[in-house]
Order: structure tokens, then C-alpha cells, then sequence
């Protein structure tokens, strides 16, 4: 019988470089413990939640260490990133500071002010998204690393059972993993998220996969008197969960939920032994209903709860830092980049473009005039326009050598037809994506003008 070959990722993946702007984090990330709709709100949460920030110091003093590169698919066109999107989000934020939590952007600038962020990196692309997946269950739900949490693998299976793949498919392709007990603790757990009495503290605590001490709720649902009692099935082969739908249930599972979540009810004390289990419920039952049965007439899937109050780690979308002040002291400069600082750009991008380029003209204007090098209106009577003062700072800048703002003024002039667009031809709009980019072209000129000027300011004084 000829062998079987051991899967060798490290040669069946292409290794290929790829500049850190092209790759797309996992909107599907089961690492996230909420639905995103954007690739800031990712970022937000990795950075809150996933410590990406220590990811980001550790490469800035040790470096970005080429053991082990991210492993992306390509979908679309697009590379995304299954494996990796921690350290991804980090190198992204080093390269622009501004899409960070705003808590961390002074301090990424700080640490950036004295590095080259790192373009490109090597990553691995798997041939598809489900062998991945594999790839990503051997890897973090095994003990030779550290593992996710329970509740982190079964929101990682429970993933592809929302993706079309058959509880069956999933136990033939994880041989040796309880698929069953996984699909009962989603279920139990997306029943609780959807409870409607418990309060808006125990619903966080719940959702958070990480301290929920779901093995506590697991050994609840799991007891057959429980089941009984509450009107709890599963099916005994995929392990689907039916719940009953009415008020009676919600009450009683409420009350264990929060139980449970603040440590009220723990697997040591009330709900440990068989008997103590049963004590337990039926002193809920009693208490909150006020009768010894739960009704339980109509039941449905445990799948179809939906939560009641979406949780939600979403910042407000602000295109600008805080941290970035006006130092001319100028009310218009000023009051722009105040606005700039707190419109939603994501909500309003026609808006934040119009004002992203009103803001860039009047803040070179006022520069140069400081300085008393602002050029004269070509035509007597006339204005001095945007192409002016841009041509007139890259000259300066040229004759000091700073070939580097050089270049990135050569790219705003290339790119500057976009913001001239959205304000005279009625077919182009903007978008979210784009204005955030042109943000982050014009900002390392923004920077340094308001840097040169404070530095001439304070060297008179």
C-alpha cells in the first residue's frame, strides 16, 4: 500500500512579495468577536481588543521577524489576509499612523518619527480559502500552540456551516474534533447574545469570547434535566439546538446567562453535581415564573435567534488625529482642520473631500504667506490657485534637498484631479477608501509644514 504524503504547506503555498497597502484583512476573521463592515473597523478592533499595538512596538524595537509570513488568499483580485491580520494591521498603522484607534496614533507617529515603515512583505498564498481553513484549525485548536478558546473554536466551525458546509462535511474533514459539542455551544451562546432580559453589562460580558466561562454554561445545557425542564433538544448527530420561543424561556435562560456571567453561578458550587443542577434550576423556575414548568409549546432553531443588541467596537470614522494642531493660529486653518478632525468621512465623503482639499490650499496659502513668499496671481485681479502654492513649496523644497516631500508632492499634483472632480463633474463621487487615501498622500506635507513653521517661529523668538 503506497503511503500517504504529509501536506507540506511550505512548498504546496507560493511564497510572494506583496506591498503591506495591497493586502485586505479578513472581514471573516472568526479571531473578531463582531460582524465588520470595513476594513477601519478591523483595524479598530484588532488594536482594542487584539493587542495589536504590542505587535506594532515589538517590530518597531526587534524588527518583523521572517519565521512565519501570513498566509492570504486571493479573492477578487485582492489578496486577503486568513493568518496574520494582527501583524498586518500593525505594519499598516506604521505606515499611516491615522487609521489607528485614535488613543494610539500620537504615539505610532512618535514611534515613527525616526523609521521607514516596511513597504512589503513575504506571504504565503493558499490555493484556497477552505484548505486554509484546514490549515488554520490544525494550527490554532491543536496543543502545539496556544489554542483559542473554546468558544473561539466554535465560532471558527460554526463559521463554515454558515458558508454552506454540511455539519456531516465538517466531521468527515475534522477527524478527532467533537463538531457536534462545537455547533451546541455556538447555538447555546448565540441563544443567550439574543436573550431580551438581560442587561446591556451582562450582554457585553457575554459576547466577549475570550472570559466567558462558557464551559460553565456547557455543563448546564448538557444536563438532561435541563433539557427537560426548559424544553431544550439536540439534534444527537450535528448537535443543532431547538429552543422554545416564548417568553417563559427567555426569563428562566436569562437569569442562568447572568448567573453564570457574573459569577453567580459557578461549575464548582450550584451548578456542579447532577442534583445541585437541578436544585438550582428549579429555584429559578419558581422564582421568576412563579409556577414549577416552563412553557415550552413552539420551538425553533437555536440558529435563528438573532441578538438583540449588536455589539459593536466601532470608533466614529475621523479622518484626521486629534493630535494635529494649526500652528499659524489661523481661524480659517483652524476651524477647517477642527471639522476635518470631526466629520464622519466614512458618512459623509463627498463632504470630507471637499473640505480635505479646501483645507490643503488654504493651509499652504497661509504658509507661504507667514513667510512672505507667496507667489502673486498670475493675472492682475486674479486668484492664486491650488497648482500655485504646490508648485511654489515643491520649489522650495527642491533647492533644500528634501527630495522625499519632493516626491510626495509630485504625487498629490499627479493624483489631485480626483479632489478637483468631485467638485465640478456631477458623474464622480467620492468614497470612503478614496478620501482616506488622498488623506494620507497629502499628510506627511500637512506635517511638515506645520513642523517648519512652529520650528521658524519658535528659532525668532
Amino acid at each position: 500500500m503506497a503511503k500517504k504524503q504529509i501536506v507540506n504547506y511550505q512548498y504546496k503555498w507560493k511564497l510572494e512579495k506583496v506591498k503591506v497597502r495591497e493586502l485586505v484583512l479578513d472581514i471573516d476573521n472568526v479571531r473578531l468577536e463582531i460582524e465588520h463592515e470595513s476594513q477601519d473597523e478591523i483595524i479598530n478592533d484588532l488594536f482594542l481588543n487584539e493587542n495589536a499595538m504590542d505587535i506594532l512596538v515589538s517590530i518597531h524595537q526587534n524588527g518583523y521577524f521572517p519565521d512565519e509570513p501570513p498566509v492570504v488568499v486571493k479573492e477578487k483580485g485582492k489578496y486577503v489576509v486568513l493568518d496574520g491580520n494582527r501583524r498586518i494591521s500593525s505594519l499598516k498603522a506604521m505606515i499611516s499612523p491615522s487609521i489607528a484607534p485614535s488613543k494610539y496614533i500620537q504615539r505610532i507617529e512618535k514611534l515613527m518619527s525616526d523609521r521607514q515603515p516596511i513597504e512589503d512583505i513575504s506571504v504565503h498564498v493558499a490555493t484556497s480559502r477552505d484548505e486554509a481553513m484546514q490549515y488554520l484549525a490544525a494550527k490554532h485548536t491543536k496543543t502545539t500552540r496556544k489554542a483559542w478558546s473554546a468558544l473561539r473554536r466554535a465560532y471558527f466551525y460554526y463559521a463554515q456551516k454558515e458558508k454552506g458546509q454540511s455539519v456531516e462535511k465538517l466531521i468527515e474533514r475534522y477527524k478527532g474534533v467533537d463538531i457536534p459539542s462545537y455547533i451546541k455551544m455556538y447555538e447555546m451562546h448565540n441563544v443567550a447574545l439574543s436573550l431580551k432580559n438581560i442587561s446591556q453589562e451582562i450582554r457585553t460580558k457575554v459576547s466577549n469570547k475570550r472570559s466567558f466561562p462558557i464551559s460553565t454554561l456547557e455543563r448546564f445545557y448538557s444536563d438532561s434535566y435541563v433539557q427537560t425542564k426548559l424544553g431544550i433538544e439536540f439534534n444527537k448527530t450535528t448537535g443543532e439546538a431547538k429552543v422554545p420561543s416564548g417568553k417563559d424561556f427567555d426569563r428562566v435562560y436569562s437569569r442562568v446567562v447572568s448567573d453564570i456571567a457574573s459569577g453567580i453561578a459557578t461549575s464548582r458550587k450550584e451548578l456542579s453535581k447532577e442534583s445541585d443542577r437541578e436544585k438550582y434550576l428549579d429555584s429559578v423556575v419558581k422564582e421568576i415564573l412563579g409556577k414549577e414548568k416552563v412553557e415550552q409549546k413552539q420551538k425553533k432553531s437555536a440558529s435563528t435567534f438573532k441578538p438583540s443588541v449588536k455589539q459593536s467596537s466601532k470608533k466614529k470614522d475621523l479622518l484626521v488625529s486629534s493630535s494635529l494642531t494649526d500652528t499659524f493660529g489661523s481661524p480659517g486653518v483652524g476651524r477647517v482642520l477642527w471639522e476635518l478632525q470631526t466629520i464622519d468621512y466614512v458618512k459623509f465623503p463627498n463632504a470630507t473631500a471637499d473640505l480635505l482639499r479646501t483645507f490643503l490650499e488654504i493651509t499652504l496659502k497661509k504658509y507661504l504667506q507667514e513667510l512672505g513668499t507667496l507667489p502673486k496671481a498670475k493675472r492682475k485681479g486674479g486668484y492664486i490657485f491650488l497648482n500655485d502654492v504646490l508648485a511654489k513649496v515643491k520649489a522650495d523644497l527642491n533647492k533644500a534637498s528634501n527630495h522625499q516631500l519632493v516626491q510626495v508632492i509630485n504625487e498629490i499634483e499627479k493624483n489631485k484631479w480626483y479632489l478637483d472632480s468631485i467638485n465640478h463633474n456631477p458623474d464622480v463621487f467620492a468614497v470612503g477608501e478614496r478620501v482616506k487615501d488622498a488623506w494620507d498622500q497629502v499628510y506627511p506635507l500637512i506635517k511638515h509644514v506645520f513642523d517648519d513653521y512652529k520650528k521658524q517661529t519658535d528659532t525668532k523668538e
